[in-house]
């Protein structure tokens, strides 16, 4: 890079559009479940041929089952959903779509029961 240029921040812009159209597409797809499904983290690669796309599902029924349901749906959709990006994005390489489920929100709300559970116990003794 010149010593006059300011770095860009392209990687992130990229992640940034890629969260909100994908979140966007998404919704068409895992709306018959009641769940609320989001885009929680994009990282593309730094060409910019692939992306790793977080899901996070909050508010299904507590099995891991409603979650392999929702993300086995997704991933048979994968090839409308990247087919809708690719027709959104202005770019000309626009990275292929890799899905994977964050269980970041599952884990946080059970380390919160967990807190509950212990406060519950000391105002019982």
């Amino acid at each position: 890079m010149k010593p006059d240029q300011k770095p860009t921040h392209r990687i992130e812009k990229v992640n940034a559009l890629l969260q909100q159209l994908v979140g966007e597409i998404i919704h068409t797809h895992v709306d018959i479940y009641k769940a609320l499904v989001t885009v929680s983290k994009v990282e593309a690669s730094r060409d910019l041929k692939w992306a790793k796309v977080w899901i996070s599902i909050v508010g299904a029924d507590d099995s891991k089952n409603s979650d392999a349901k929702i993300m086995e749906t997704l991933h048979k959709n994968l090839y409308e959903i990247q087919g809708e990006v690719n027709r959104r994005v202005a770019m000309k390489i626009v990275p292929r779509l890799q899905l994977f489920l964050d269980t970041t929100p599952r884990y946080a709300q059970h380390i919160n029961q967990l807190i509950e559970q212990i406060h519950e116990e000391d105002s019982d003794v």
